[in-house]
């Protein structure tokens, strides 16, 4: 894992830990720590009060304690923009941290790009393909 700058919509950018041969049409799976999924959690809320819920996905971290008083925190993502065409179990996840405790908000679905010194998106280099073979009757090149 690396610490990377990640974005997701030209507008903010995070902190995280990346793994770059982690990968998906170009695209990373970032690892945030509990602040920086706070404010990813504040962001989206101001996103959806000002887009409307129904187009943005939001994230809500809810501190809880259990009878002993220790406060344990639950990280949700709320799908709404398919609510209506999903399960609620399928359009709520509850994003469990790893062993380091991070939080993969989003994962590959939102389409996290990282991003280099200057903030632009760092692109991947393109998989080398095989040259089809030519049609009946087409010079190979």
């Amino acid at each position: 894992m690396i610490e990377a700058l990640v974005s997701c919509n030209d507008t903010h950018r995070y902190p995280a830990l990346i793994d770059p041969d982690e990968q998906r049409d170009g695209f990373v799976k970032p690892w945030f720590d509990l602040e920086t999924v706070r404010r990813i959690a504040a962001d989206t809320k101001v996103h959806a009060a000002k887009y409307g819920r129904d187009s943005v996905d939001t994230v809500h971290v809810l501190v809880r304690d259990d009878d002993e008083g220790v406060s344990h925190v639950d990280v949700l993502a709320i799908c709404w923009m398919n609510l209506h065409d999903l399960d609620v179990a399928d359009a709520v996840e509850i994003v469990k941290p790893n062993a380091e405790g991070r939080y993969a908000i989003g994962g590959f679905d939102w389409c996290w790009y990282q991003l280099d010194e200057q903030l632009n998106p760092v692109i991947p280099p393109q998989v080398k393909r095989e040259p089809l073979p030519p049609l009946p009757g087409q010079r190979s090149a």
